[in-house]
């Protein structure tokens, strides 16, 4: 009982120093000081725009792309990329809703009418899809209102009162997928909720449920081509398609695992929704306070292998182990514990902690070490 005293009692002198303490202050007053030059000198905008894109999911999402992707067994995508005249549209989709899937995502806009004959023929085709939901844009948007003015429909979609929803998605990085936006007091549901409620059978509470993170653990979503439909029939039957342009090269986004075209963003928002694996993300004052304490240990770390290496017996190993590289590479190895305990978190419960904060600390511990250290030789006090 009296070791294990002794030895708390050593962590504790260890832990609450005050040099320890005034490093990590110190560390935090650059990370601020830092941020200030970033975002308020026009030379750093691109920087800027990078740590603002940034989130340590990213990286999670890029370590979970090392193992096997599994194949959803739920979504297809059926590509029309390569499909431009309505006529074949609409003869594609009377093929696909005869093998009674569960719901058709029409991730396309048909604004103006084009062609005749092609044009009739998907009309008739849209007005006997009952599980169907027809994309329309919100349009011309109103950055002071943070609202849109103005919408783009199919040009018959007053005239059958189609199912809508809106096919809208931030142009920055696509983390999360809005359910609804605004326009002249009005809500509007996206195309998302609205498949939501078809699948279900239910209408989906979108005006309370505004947007919703997306969980793009690396998933691969069948393609099946306009002209295969009936080789993949047992793909389809029952299954939830979206109908689109699989590799539009207009239609990419930025997301964490890198660009994707549109209809694969649609696929991993619809897959979140129905799996309903929301992230928990710490945030607020909780998650600064852990911020704090996991950035003062890791300061009592890197200062313990500091001071250790300067009390080793052999001089010349202990300066080699001082050098700037070798300190690096264990401050590097220190950050990578950190991370894969978090990433353990996230992979297993979908806990999301942001360890920017703490792994900015860490890199700027040696720095902050220097400022304290010298602070303290030139400072005179009576």
């Amino acid at each position: 009982m009296q070791r294990l005293k002794n030895i708390l009692g050593k962590i504790l002198k260890l832990l609450f120093k005050h040099q320890k303490i005034a490093i990590t202050a110190v560390a935090f007053m650059l990370i601020g000081l830092l941020r200030f030059v970033t975002f308020h000198v026009d030379a750093f905008n691109p920087v800027a725009k990078g740590l603002k894109g940034f989130s340590t999911t990213d990286i999670f999402y890029d370590m979970m792309l090392a193992s096997p992707a599994d194949t959803c067994r739920s979504i297809v995508i059926v590509d029309i990329t390569q499909l431009h005249s309505r006529d074949s549209i609409a003869s594609v989709l009377e093929e696909l809703d005869a093998l009674e899937p569960a719901a058709i995502d029409i991730d396309v806009v048909f604004e103006h009418p084009k062609e005749p004959v092609g044009d009739m023929h998907l009309v008739q085709v849209a007005a006997t899809l009952s599980n169907a939901v027809f994309s329309f844009k919100m349009m011309d948007p109103d950055h002071e209102r943070n609202e849109f003015t103005r919408q783009a429909h199919s040009f018959f979609a007053t005239e059958l009162g189609l199912n809508e929803g809106f096919v809208n998605v931030d142009r920055r990085m696509m983390r999360s997928i809005p359910l609804c936006l605004e326009m002249q007091g009005k809500t509007y549901p996206s195309v998302i909720a609205k498949m939501l409620e078809v699948i279900q059978g239910k209408p989906f509470d979108y005006q309370h449920h505004r947007k919703h993170l997306i969980n793009y653990e690396p998933t691969v979503f069948r393609v099946i081509p306009y002209d295969s439909i009936q080789h993949n029939a047992e793909h389809i039957r029952g299954h939830i398609v979206i109908f689109g342009g699989a590799y539009e090269s207009v239609d990419m986004h930025y997301t964490p695992i890198g660009q994707m075209h549109g209809t694969n963003v649609l696929a991993y928002a619809l897959k979140t929704m129905l799996e309903m694996k929301q992230q928990i993300n710490c945030t607020g004052i909780l998650f600064w306070l852990i911020t704090i304490v996991l950035s003062y240990i890791s300061v009592c770390i890197i200062m313990a292998y500091k001071d250790k290496t300067a009390k080793m017996g052999n001089e010349v190993l202990g300066d080699i182990l001082r050098t700037i590289f070798v300190t690096s590479l264990f401050v590097f190895l220190l950050m990578s514990v950190f991370m894969s305990i978090a990433f353990m978190l996230f992979a297993t419960w979908r806990i999301n902690f942001d360890l920017t904060p703490t792994l900015t600390v860490m890199a700027l511990t040696t720095t902050a070490a220097d400022i304290v250290r010298i602070t303290i030789k030139h400072t005179y006090i009576k």
